[in-house]
């Protein structure tokens, strides 16, 4: 890679520093918003498959 491509301005820097850092909380929140839905998915599943399991006993 070209050493050229990877410089910077310094008076770039910030607003480019601040849309990468936006960038990945928003796809830090998107992460965690998946994985809980994920979670209540499976536990709503679990009690479903409890609660079948109650009633034929």
């Amino acid at each position: 890679m070209n050493n050229k491509q990877l410089e910077i301005e310094e008076d770039q820097l910030p607003k480019y520093a601040f849309e990468l850092q936006s960038h990945e909380l928003v796809e830090e929140r998107l992460i965690w918003q998946h994985l809980a839905r994920r979670k209540i998915h499976k536990m709503q599943r679990e009690q479903e498959s409890d609660s079948r399991k109650s009633r034929h006993e």
